[in-house]
């Protein structure tokens, strides 16, 4: 056995023992007594310090209900009954301030205690979630905690926008996951919809997770899961049927799906033929260059609506192909796929990126003077500088750009379409694929840092309490 894998097995091991106590009062003073608030930060927030203090007044508060944790039940389930659409969950907590007392009493009542980000609160918990991270290439891995009284259902059936390994620390659970997606990938923090599943075995798996097993949900598959007993069991055994588990959420941000990469490659190779012509002074030239860059930022945008390939994760960075050495084959193999699929996001920019559609979103942020449906390309102020400032995009601030963009070609759409076409092949032609790679592992880094910081921020304020 490797020492990494002894390392791995001790923290599962510390993990399990942490959560020791088989009486649910126990389980809920445990998992909840002496807690913090851990408010959220942004998903492209990296300055550590600016964030800590917006947030300074909140350090060390009390947990908050329906920020840190939610008390929730959907309609209970007889284990023999099918499950019908339209079910609904119910809060414990509304108005009400949130205590522990009120939450036992909840529990009784068939109520779901359900805490997030465990990652923040558990040193063991934050090894594991650091380590998933580092193994799929991505900036952090969340970590929240389910324990479910018997006999109950928490979440309505519901879909994620991120994939889950759902951990069952104690107890047993029935899970009914759709062998469906949903049509379209979902995105991170896109509005999800309840939806209703029945026990179809054609349309669905059911599955009884026991304690030590590991179940993986890739987003988009509708699931639920509730407690069940033996019905031939004591009535002591049904008592202590409760469940506990933990699901760790791979969420893939914007940045690190293969969209972000191929935002990242039109960056490099566009600051690429700045340094070339940088010694041109002619505003003619460099003027459409930044107007074309932006349209084909947001004409990449919206083929990602479309495509599930530039929603899923870019793994270039992550370590599974380095994971087990003695499968070199398996590793080359990986990293080739890699490639295959940065050439597949290449071929549809160069046959499906649009200047009209591009230049249609433009004008209607340009007709209603409001930006806020572009903010999410604010992350690429983030990627790295090399010096040359002119003409630069300001992404915090795009309109004036879009007004710019518009004035200069709403009166020319056929030569500009030319232009842009023309810009557009230079660069599927022109793209180097380990530049966008070298750029977008510093960009990650950045990610991580900032993430590592505020983790291990949270982790220290809960030790000290």
């Amino acid at each position: 056995m490797s020492k990494n894998s002894e390392k791995a097995n001790t923290i599962f091991s510390s993990v399990i023992g942490s959560f020791n106590p088989k009486i649910a009062d126990n389980i809920i003073d445990l998992i909840l007594a002496g807690l913090v608030t851990c408010p959220p930060i942004a998903s492209d927030e990296l300055d550590i310090n600016c964030f800590l203090h917006e947030v300074k007044d909140l350090l060390g508060s009390p947990i908050v209900h329906g920020q840190d944790v939610r008390v929730l039940r959907t309609s209970k389930l007889n284990p023999m009954c099918s499950q019908d659409t339209g079910e609904m969950e119910e809060h414990f907590f509304t108005n009400d301030p949130f205590t522990i007392p009120k939450c036992k009493k909840a529990f009784l009542d068939g109520y779901t205690i359900a805490l997030r980000g465990m990652e923040f609160r558990s040193d063991e918990v934050a090894a594991i979630a650091e380590a998933l991270a580092d193994l799929f290439g991505q900036p952090s891995v969340g970590v929240n905690v389910y324990l479910s009284p018997p006999c109950s259902q928490g979440l309505a059936c519901h879909y994620d926008d991120h994939c889950v390994f759902v951990w069952q620390i104690l107890g047993r659970k029935h899970w009914t996951v759709s062998t469906h997606p949903t049509a379209v990938l979902p995105r991170l923090y896109e509005p999800l919809k309840n939806l209703g599943l029945k026990s179809d075995s054609v349309r669905s798996m059911q599955m009884l997770i026991k304690e030590g097993d590991i179940l993986y949900i890739p987003r988009g598959y509708a699931h639920m899961a509730h407690t069940v007993y033996d019905e031939m069991e004591s009535q002591e055994s049904v008592a202590a049927d409760y469940s506990l588990h933990l699901t760790l959420a791979i969420e893939v941000e914007l940045p690190f799906q293969w969209e972000g990469f191929a935002h990242i490659a039109l960056y490099c190779w566009n600051k690429k033929q700045k340094k070339e012509c940088h010694h041109l002074v002619d505003s003619n030239y460099k003027k459409p260059s930044v107007m074309f860059t932006l349209l084909l930022h947001i004409a990449i945008k919206l083929i990602a609506d479309h495509d599930p390939v530039f929603r899923k994760a870019c793994m270039i960075a992550s370590k599974l192909a380095s994971f087990d050495c003695e499968r070199e084959n398996h590793a080359e193999a990986f990293i080739t796929s890699q490639k295959a699929t940065f050439l597949y996001v290449i071929e549809k920019i160069k046959v499906n990126c649009s200047f009209i559609k591009a230049f249609k979103c433009i004008e209607l942020v340009v007709q209603e003077r409001n930006d806020s449906t572009l903010q999410w390309m604010r992350w690429l102020q983030h990627l790295p500088q090399d010096g040359v400032e002119d003409d630069e995009i300001d992404f915090n601030n795009l309109l004036g750009v879009l007004e710019d963009l518009f004035a200069l070609y709403s009166n020319c759409i056929k030569e500009a379409i030319v232009e842009f076409d023309l810009f557009k092949f230079r660069f599927c032609r022109d793209v180097v694929y380990e530049e966008a790679c070298e750029s977008f592992n510093i960009l990650l880094e950045k990610y991580k840092k900032t993430r590592n910081q505020y983790m291990k921020g949270m982790l220290s304020l809960h030790r000290r309490l």
